[in-house]
């Protein structure tokens, strides 16, 4: 999916993506191979683990 792409730019690895968000790591490797379907709470974990905004747009 996406996660992956700034996880890897910020030099994280999963275990401590996991420990900044309180995502496990499963969960996260689902979320990165697009077998889940985050909810906008885990999307807005994500996002501020990852130090990024998350912008959600109805058009």
């Amino acid at each position: 999916m996406f996660a992956w792409l700034p996880r890897k730019e910020k030099n994280l690895t999963k275990k401590q993506l996991s420990e900044l968000t309180g995502i496990t790591q499963a969960d996260l490797s689902k979320i990165e191979n697009g077998n889940a379907n985050p909810s906008l709470n885990t999307l807005l974990k994500l996002a501020k683990g990852l130090g990024k905004k998350l912008q959600v747009s109805l058009v």
